[in-house]
This record gives structure tokens, sequence and C-alpha cells, in this order.
């Protein structure tokens, strides 16, 4: 392969496969159609578990999970993956919002703005998107009465927002306050001006009709300069009545191993922001919100890209977005005929909210084509797909029934105390054998006893009886599955379709679920129904990709699995693959 070949992979959080086929079919993915026409396609198996670090690390490392996958905030080092290889030959890699669970390893690669997965905001974030009322009450907080997600200490997901602030009167005005992480919050002030509203800040001002954006306004927190804006939504001068989103407020390029090569990219591109201000929710007000903020931040990812691969020397950029995601969460489950949430007559609102997120990225992949150069590979990817929910399923209870784990009185496992338990950085379906309580000699019959924990475990529904826990495998049996090593649970397992991780107010060790919505990290990859499946997809598009390929897809006969596009990757950048595990999809490149 050509030494001055260049990867733009434009990774993408849950994109569904059967979703690309039938929106293609619908003639409303006109550049994801090109992808599929003019390079090379396929279908890829995630691995357990089924969600965004575990199969992105092995996606761009080439390598299964037993080698490279260390854990939430963990990258893998010295394993000789795809981004050690990079580094070592010279070659450049730049890393934009992507999971933090892979780093590049070079000195002068990037890292910039790694997707926060820990607790309280990012170190990036100086204040959060959020939105200012003076009439909150419009917004009803319903009690949750189920947590889902891993770890089940929130809700399904950070998909839900919790950033509405008042808006006060002051004088004739107005007065909203920037809600500051690290320092006082910072006033703006709003004056009515006719339909118009005035907002001032200390270094910045803009008048806005309802509708309308204002520019990027300069602000200063924590001694850094940064930016900010704002959009109308609501506003009358008679009642009083404002409604008023705020962007995000981020400093990114002091995180960053290039701090110049990061301050290059704002200061053409614009500020960057992670995160959205309403959920892409149709049953939020403003959910629309999110398809343009999201839209700002796909473009500014892709234009960075362009720059970093065209102007400063990289050889390989890869980043993750969300939107697609969000939409699936919080609209799955009431457009898909085999959910439990499905209303036929309400399933096409639902859709249409999918439908915009696909066609945001479709957009997108256009202007990554039209601004690549004759030697780039543009590669959109996703790391899994979503199923509909069913069930929550509590495993430390589970495993309390067995005598294999205390519950302590807030209902959470006491670790110190369990024979067994789970890790909250290693995706929840790998069960540890408490080693300070349980002599060697016994390992191996705590291992049988937890199997027999998960094998039993059934549950009846208005359809007949239905097992929890599709697959469960002793560590030791567990390779076939990609998994191996010390960093390993004593016992892999994934729960069957429609059940995920959660749990309820009263204390439910498995449970019907009370609330739509759809997952992908805790059930089998195999996950589907006749709607989606949790599936991932990667089209190739570009020099060294043969046309019009698509690998076929079987999970009874032959599948593709996630560590096999970095091991392709390594094959285009004309690297060794000998220490990855994944073999190239050679079939999708051109053997000239």
């Amino acid at each position: 392969m050509s030494q001055n070949r260049k990867i733009l992979l434009l990774g993408v959080d849950g994109l569904i496969p059967e979703l690309v086929e039938r929106f293609c079919a619908e003639g409303v993915l006109p550049n994801i159609q090109r992808l599929r026409d003019e390079g090379g396609s396929t279908r890829l198996l995630p691995y357990i578990s089924t969600w965004g670090d575990t199969n992105f690390v092995t996606f761009l490392t080439g390598q299964a999970p037993g080698t490279s996958w260390v854990g939430q905030r963990l990258p893998p080092s010295g394993t000789q993956h795809l981004l050690e290889l990079m580094s070592a030959a010279g070659q450049r890699a730049a890393l934009v919002h992507f999971p933090e669970s892979l780093k590049p390893t070079g000195s002068d690669d990037l890292c910039f703005a790694p997707f926060w997965s820990g607790s309280g905001p990012a170190p990036m974030e100086l204040a959060p998107a959020c939105l200012h009322s003076t009439h909150l009450d419009q917004w009803t907080n319903t009690p949750q009465t189920e947590a889902l997600g891993w770890p089940p200490t929130g809700t399904l997901a950070h998909h839900q927002k919790h950033n509405r602030f008042a808006v006060e009167r002051a004088g004739d005005g107005f007065v909203a306050l920037i809600p500051a992480h690290r320092g006082e919050p910072v006033p703006v002030t709003l004056s009515p001006n006719g339909e118009r509203l005035r907002l001032t800040l200390a270094d910045g001002e803009a008048s806005l009709s309802v509708g309308e954006w204002s520019e990027w306004l300069p602000l200063e927190l924590e001694g850094k300069r940064t930016a900010i804006r704002f959009k109308l939504l609501d506003f009358d001068a008679a009642s009083g009545r404002i409604d008023l989103l705020q962007s995000q407020v981020t400093a990114p390029a002091s995180a960053s191993g290039q701090p110049d090569v990061a301050q290059r990219l704002i200061e053409r591109h614009g500020p960057f922001i992670s995160k959205w201000a309403v959920s892409a929710d149709p049953d939020t007000r403003y959910f629309e919100t999110s398809f343009e903020e999201g839209r700002y931040q796909l473009e500014w990812l892709v234009d960075s890209a362009l720059t970093l691969l065209n102007e400063e020397g990289f050889q390989l950029f890869a980043t993750v977005f969300r939107l697609n995601d969000e939409t699936h969460h919080t609209c799955l489950a009431q457009c898909d005929p085999e959910s439990k949430f499905y209303a036929a007559d309400d399933a096409a609102r639902y859709l249409e909210v999918i439908r915009r997120s696909y066609r945001i990225l479709d957009d997108a992949v256009g202007r990554a084509l039209a601004g690549c150069d004759d030697d780039t590979v543009v590669v959109l990817a996703s790391d899994h797909g979503d199923v509909p929910n069913s069930h929550l399923c509590d495993i430390h209870r589970r495993l309390a029934e067995f005598d294999l784990c205390t519950i302590n009185g807030e209902g959470k496992p006491d670790v110190a105390a369990s024979q067994a338990f789970l890790k909250d950085e290693r995706g929840g379906l790998e069960i540890f054998v408490n080693r300070n309580l349980v002599p060697t000699a016994e390992i191996e019959r705590v291992q049988t006893r937890i199997l027999k924990a998960l094998t039993t475990w059934y549950v009846e529904t208005t359809s007949g009886e239905r097992n929890v826990v599709a697959l469960a495998l002793k560590k030791q049996d567990a390779s076939p599955l990609g998994y191996w090593g010390e960093l390993m649970g004593d016992v892999l397992f994934a729960y069957a379709p429609g059940f995920v991780w959660g749990t309820n107010e009263r204390g439910d060790t498995v449970a019907e679920l009370v609330t739509p919505g759809a997952n992908h990290g805790p059930q089998v990859p195999t996950a589907s129904t006749a709607f989606a499946s949790n599936h991932g997809v990667a089209f190739f598009h570009g020099a060294g990709i043969r046309a019009g390929v698509e690998l076929p897809f079987d999970t009874r006969r032959g599948i593709q699995r996630m560590n096999s596009a970095g091991a392709t990757f390594a094959r285009l950048l004309g690297l060794s693959t000998d220490s990855l595990d994944g073999k190239p999809l050679t079939a999708l490149l051109d053997p000239a």
C-alpha cells in the first residue's frame, strides 16, 4: 500500500445496519449510499460487552479484548497495537473526541477532548450546556423508579439532562447565571428591546429574536479565554417569559498533547462542544436543538479531520459521534414493532427523529468526501447497534441469592464481604472471584456456583418462560469470545436480548421495565429483531479500496469481528499485522 495513505475514521456510536439499509432504500442517505456503491462494506460483530469503549478500543487497536481491553479510562500499553505500530513507524495519529479508554502513544500525536466517562464534569468543561428559564415549572421531572445502565447507579444514561436554571428579575430586565464548575457563576444581563432580547456579558453582547443563535461571544473562566453562544427559544416581553439555551463552555486545548495544533483547530473552526443542552427526545421541550448542536459538533469534527490530514501531517484521524446512539436510546423502543412500548399510531414520529440524526450524519459524510485528497480512505463505522429493552436485571442481587454476594443497606454490593462481584470499569459482564475471601483451591468451585446462578436464571413473561442470560463461560473457556489474560473476570456472560443492567425501587432481581428504552451493552452481540440489531457496520471508501464489495455476514457461518478494522488499517498504512489479533479485510482491498 502507498506510503502516503491516510485514514479518516468517522466513528458513530450505535449506527444500526438495518436502519442504514432502510434509509438508503428511502433515498435519504445519498452520501452513505455512495460509500456502499463506490467502496466496500461489512457488518461487524461486537465483543462482549457490547458497548462503545470495549469495541472502539478493539476496533482501532486491531486486537481482541483479551489483549487490549484494560477497562474504561484505562488505555492499553505495550501490546503493539495499531497506534503503537504507527508511532514506531513515525506515523502520526489524532484521536479527537474518542473514548479515553484508548489514547495515541507518540509524542507527535494528538489527543483532543477525549470523551469523558468519569464522575463529574470533564476537566475541559468549564460550564455545562444548559437551559435558562423564567418558568422552570414547564419541565416536570418524572420520579425515576428505575436506574439502568452500567454501573446501575444512574439512569440509562448520560442522555438525560439535569441542566435547567432559573432566570431572575433584575430591575427592568433579567439576569441568567452561567453555572461555572470551578468558580463563581457568571451573570448575563437580559434586556428586552421590543421583540428582541439583548444579552450582555463582561466582554461581549448580542441581540436575539426568537429562534436566533448568537455568534460565539468571548468569555473568560478559570483564567482561560474561551467562548459561549446562546439561542433564544422563547420570549414574551409583556409576560416576562424567557427560555434561553446556553452552549457548553470548554477549554480542550490545555488538555491536549499538542496544544499548538489544538489551538489552531479552535481558531480555524471555532470552539468545540462535546455535549448539547437538550436530549434528542421528541417528548422533551426544544429537543430539535440537539440536532442543531449535534450538526455543529459533527461539522467541526469533519473540518478538523480534513485540516489535520491535509495540512498538519497526520496519517490517522479517529473520532466518535454520539447523536445517533442517543436517538436510539430515546426512540427505538417506540418504533420497533417487536418492542412492548411500540404503538403503531405514534411510531412514525419516533422513527423520524432517528432518521433525522442519520441525515445529519450523511451530510457529514458528503463533507468528508468532498474535502479529502486522493490518498485518503474515508471510513464510516459503528461499534454496535441497539435493540429494545424489556427487563432490568440486578446481577449482584442474583449472586446474593446464591450466597455469593453481600448486599448492604443501600442495596449495593459489599465487595469486601462478597465471594463474587463485578467491576465498574470492566463493562458489567465479568464476574470476579474475591481472592481475599476465597482460597485458590476453591476458586473453580465458586466459578461453578456463579455459572449455576447465571444459567438457571429465568423469568415468566406473557409469552412464556425466558432465560435471562444468553451465555456464560468460565475464564478458562472464554478465549473463543476474545477474552483471556489476568485482567479479565473469572466468569464472562451476556444477557439475552431485551435484558439490561439495572435496579428499581422495589429491589427486584429481575423485573419488567416500565420505562421505554433500547440498549446494547449487556445483551449478547447477536441480539436482533426484524427491525434492528446489535451488529456494528463499517464502510470503506477511497484509495486502495475495491468498489461495490459487501462482505457476507452470517452469524451462523461466518462473521467479521471489530478487531478486523484495525488490522485493515494497518495493511492500508503499510504496517505489519503480526502483533494484531484481527485479520485484514483483504476482500475489500484493491490488490493493486
